[in-house]
C-alpha cells in the first residue's frame, strides 16, 4: 500500500512538474510591461473556449530583473510588488461590445488562480482564469490584465 501511494505521489508530482515546465517553455501571444515597474512583464499564453461556455485565459507573470545580465548596467535584485483589484481583470467583446468579468461558483468563490505578491529576480507566475465565452461569432477579444496595458485583438482558439 505504501509503495502504491509513492507511485501516485510521483506521478502527480511529475505531472505538475511538466505542465509548469510546458508553461514556462510556451511562448507567449503577447507581452506587456507592469505599469509600476517595466522589469515586471505579463506574457499571455491563451484564451481558449472550453467546455461548459467558458473560456479560459491563461498568462504567466515573469520579473526579469537579472535575466541576460552580464552586462555593465546594474539590474535591481530586489522583488517586486505585484498586486491589483479584482475589478481590473476582464475582457471585452469587440464585436458584440460586451464586458465580461472572470466566473464564479455557486457559493460566489472565483473560478481562477491569479497570483499577488512580490516575485524575486527570475521568478514567475502561472495565472488562469476562466469567463463567460462570447458569441461564437466572436473570433478575438481584449483582454485586460490588472496593472498591464490591455491586450487587443487576441485570437480565441478552440
Amino acid at each position: 500500500m505504501r509503495r502504491l501511494w509513492i507511485a501516485c505521489a510521483a506521478i502527480a508530482l511529475g505531472t505538475l512538474i511538466s505542465l509548469s515546465l510546458a508553461d514556462a517553455q510556451q511562448p507567449p501571444l503577447a507581452t506587456a510591461e507592469y505599469s509600476a515597474d517595466p522589469t515586471l512583464r505579463c506574457e499571455l499564453l491563451e484564451a481558449k473556449r472550453v467546455s461548459g461556455g467558458a473560456l479560459l485565459v491563461r498568462w504567466r507573470i515573469v520579473n526579469g530583473a537579472g535575466a541576460g545580465g552580464g552586462g555593465l548596467v546594474a539590474t535591481s535584485t530586489k522583488p517586486i510588488r505585484y498586486t491589483f483589484h479584482w475589478e481590473e481583470l476582464f475582457y471585452i467583446d469587440p464585436a458584440e461590445n460586451k464586458r465580461y468579468q472572470f466566473l464564479t461558483d455557486s457559493a460566489g468563490n472565483r473560478i481562477l488562480e491569479v497570483f499577488e505578491g512580490d516575485l524575486t529576480p527570475g521568478q514567475q507566475r502561472g495565472n488562469w482564469a476562466k469567463f463567460p465565452a462570447p458569441p461564437q461569432s466572436s473570433t478575438k477579444i481584449s483582454i485586460a490584465i490588472p496593472r498591464f496595458p490591455p491586450f487587443e485583438d487576441v485570437p480565441i482558439s478552440q
